[in-house]
């Protein structure tokens, strides 16, 4: 008797190695609990559906243990900032008060950087594209209307009218010095 059954379809897993991707998402939600996770797969530049729906699941599946690691490694990294001015300030001021003060503006600083510097980027890198495409598309119609035979011919017309009228006022600005 038979007790494994036959798997059909698609093997499950692509293989693919996305542990920075799926850490890089725990620390941005850890920095800002109020985003989903696939809107911060779209903040760090994936466009494609089905990498989006991937790191999405895999995201799911494995989210206690990722924003456990992202939290201690952000509690880790408050620690050593806070450690670092402590000691500058110990130096600078005998207070007691003033370096918790800076530790504390430091670090709230340091977290909020994570989202919105990627949020950032990706804007910036948006606009880039948009302009570029616009600039390109722009390039390839003026070249498609300036090879058409009737607006060539137009602004063939345009130039010989020019260079007249700019003989023509020459011509008349001689004549003006002659008579002073």
């Amino acid at each position: 008797m038979q007790t494994a059954s036959a798997r059909y379809g698609r093997p499950k897993g692509t293989g693919l190695d996305d542990r920075q991707r799926l850490a890089s998402i725990a620390a941005a939600i850890v920095a800002n609990p109020k985003l989903k996770p696939t809107t911060v797969i779209r903040s760090l530049g994936v466009e494609d559906p089905s990498t989006i729906r991937r790191l999405r699941d895999k995201f799911t599946s494995e989210q206690g243990k990722l924003l456990a690691e992202a939290r201690r490694a952000a509690r880790a990294k408050t620690a050593a900032v806070q450690r670092e001015p402590a000691r500058t300030a110990r130096s600078a001021e005998p207070r007691a008060g003033a370096h918790t003060a800076v530790a504390k503006s430091s670090t709230s600083a340091s977290l909020s950087i994570v989202p919105q510097s990627s949020l950032l980027v990706g804007c910036f890198d948006l606009g880039v594209c948009a302009v570029k495409a616009a600039v390109e598309n722009q390039s390839i119609m003026a070249e498609y209307w300036l090879r058409l035979s009737p607006v060539s011919m137009a602004l063939r017309g345009q130039l010989v009218l020019n260079a007249v009228a700019v003989a023509m006022y020459t011509r008349s600005q001689g004549r003006k010095a002659c008579l002073n």
